[in-house]
Parts: structure tokens; C-alpha cells; sequence
């Protein structure tokens, strides 16, 4: 990545009630680059569900409403200091009461994302999560330096001006 070491020295001058615990810059950085992957998670599920259309059944959309992008309350746990995840929502369940045929629980959101990324031993694999890390990853991270520097170069203005008064 160009232009990277840069912006990292930039950040590492700045003070540190910019750079602050609840992410500073970086936290509105990081969701945008997620923002990226999601949206096309849910194009992926939508081609997905293209198909059963064709079967008779209709789509609820519940699954590509419950593509989110979270915040991790503990990144330390994998060695960052901020991190922004794309994940199914837990506990969306579908409308009709519809349930899981093996163990006669609620059907989710999750169980579904679940079936179709690795498919079940009846239905075959369509996966939908993976393609859009895959497809967007390099797009993501540019979202991520570009907002980054946005955001640098903004705090650093906001701290001339406060050095000024």
C-alpha cells in the first residue's frame, strides 16, 4: 500500500484525545471498509435467493438485513487495537415461525447464512460471505487508508486550531 507509512507517522504525532479509546479516527475508518464487504454480501445474497424464486419460494430478506457490521468489544483478543467485523446479527428469526427441521428451534438468521456458506449434507454449498471478503478486500482497505487520511488530516486541523486560542 502506498502512501501508508505516511499516514502512520502522521497519526503517531497526533495527541492523544484524538487518537482517542473509543477509536478516534481509525473506528469511522475501519466501519466504512466493513460497509464495503457488507454491501456486497448482501448482492451475494441476493443472486443466492435468485434462485429459489424459481422453486416457488419467495425471499423475507431477512438474511441480507442481518448482514451488519459490528464493532469488536474486545479486539485485544486478536492482537488490535480496533476492529470492525461483518457478521449475521444474531437472533433475527424469520416471520411465520418457521422452524429448524432437525431440532424444531426458530429458524434464524444465522442458521441460514450458516446452510448456505457451507451447505448441509441435503443441499450443496452456495456460498456467499467468502466471495465478498475475496471480491472486496483490496477495495475495502482503500476505503480504509483514504477515510484514514480524511481523518488525520482533519484532527490535525482541529488541533492547529485549538493550538491557536
Amino acid at each position: 500500500m502506498k502512501g501508508l507509512d505516511g499516514l502512520l507517522d502522521q497519526m503517531r504525532k497526533l495527541p492523544a484525545e484524538i487518537v482517542s479509546k473509543r477509536g478516534g479516527v481509525v473506528a469511522p475508518a475501519l466501519r466504512k471498509g466493513g460497509v464495503v464487504i457488507q454491501k456486497q454480501a448482501q448482492a451475494n445474497i441476493r443472486a443466492v435467493t435468485r434462485n429459489t424464486v424459481a422453486e416457488g419460494y419467495t425471499s423475507t430478506q431477512t438474511l441480507e438485513k442481518a448482514v451488519v457490521v459490528r464493532r469488536d468489544p474486545n479486539p485485544q483478543r486478536s492482537g488490535a487495537a480496533e476492529r470492525y467485523r461483518v457478521v449475521i446479527a444474531r437472533g433475527r428469526k424469520y416471520p411465520g415461525g418457521r422452524v429448524n427441521k432437525k431440532g424444531g428451534k426458530p429458524l434464524t438468521a444465522v442458521m441460514t447464512g450458516r446452510y448456505l456458506e457451507y451447505g448441509t449434507e441435503d443441499q450443496p454449498a452456495e456460498p456467499w460471505m467468502t466471495p465478498a471478503y475475496v471480491n472486496k478486500r483490496e477495495a475495502a482497505l482503500n476505503t480504509v487508508v483514504d477515510e484514514l487520511g480524511k481523518g488525520v488530516q482533519k484532527a490535525i486541523r482541529k488541533a492547529e486550531q485549538g493550538a491557536k486560542k
